[in-house]
């Protein structure tokens, strides 16, 4: 393995770890184990066919992405003379700081720091800033339906990671994208089991509101290190 593969192997792990503490992906579960009487192994099944769906939704746009770009990519290599490992970290830098940038502002707009109202919470309550909380469990929902919503969105920041990774070789892109199911899997299961055992209120306003940003943000710089090797 290069060292841009294992760069890029190590960036999707860092990201899926980032990305997976994000409370949409593992509260809504929580929250529905609590109201319908879950077990513990039934919430863990849920939260672990979720992360796999993922993972592997987000692997099939990404391989659906080199086909439909190879030609397009071909012809910029042939005008810019760059390598396509170079063009592969421009599109990481570029899609890094596009994507932190936007979602952060996104969050800002829809959830403003306030003070007062987070410490008029309930402290007994679950509280996240979630997308998917408020657009999915404001009425009844299954176990499945809840697998297939939070599964069947890609991860965006990963597809230019997986796309980089392909750059390298078919070894680099498997292991980029077992690196983002392994880490994926072991943060949602661990955080959802961790906040379903015993803790009556769990807030993670940081990941919530800087955890797209900081993912980022990580892209970007990979980019740039990407490009600074491949000159």
């Amino acid at each position: 393995m290069t060292s841009t593969a294992l760069v890029l192997f190590l960036s999707s792990c860092a990201t899926a770890i980032i990305h997976a503490l994000i409370p949409d992906h593992w509260l809504p579960f929580v929250l529905l184990a609590r109201s319908q009487a879950w077990s513990q192994r039934r919430l863990i099944g849920l939260v672990a066919l979720a992360g796999v769906l993922h993972a592997v939704v987000t692997a099939a746009v990404a391989l659906l992405a080199i086909t439909v770009g190879a030609v397009p990519v071909r012809g910029l290599m042939a005008s810019t003379g760059r390598p396509l490992r170079f063009l592969s970290g421009a599109v990481l830098l570029v899609f890094g700081l596009v994507y932190g940038v936007y979602a952060h502002l996104r969050e800002a707009r829809a959830h403003p720091l306030d003070p007062a109202t987070h410490a008029s919470q309930s402290p007994g309550r679950v509280h996240a800033h979630g997308h998917l909380l408020g657009r999915w469990l404001r009425g009844a929902v299954s176990g499945g339906a809840l697998v297939a919503v939070v599964g069947i969105s890609p991860c965006a920041l990963l597809v230019p990671v997986l796309l980089a990774a392909a750059a390298e070789g078919v070894v680099a892109f498997v292991a980029a994208g077992i690196g983002f199911l392994v880490c994926t899997l072991l943060t949602m299961m661990g955080v959802a089991a961790f906040a379903a055992h015993g803790m009556r209120r769990l807030d993670l306003p940081w990941f919530s509101r800087f955890g797209d940003l900081a993912s980022g943000v990580l892209i970007a710089a990979i980019g740039l290190l990407v490009m600074h090797q491949e000159r």
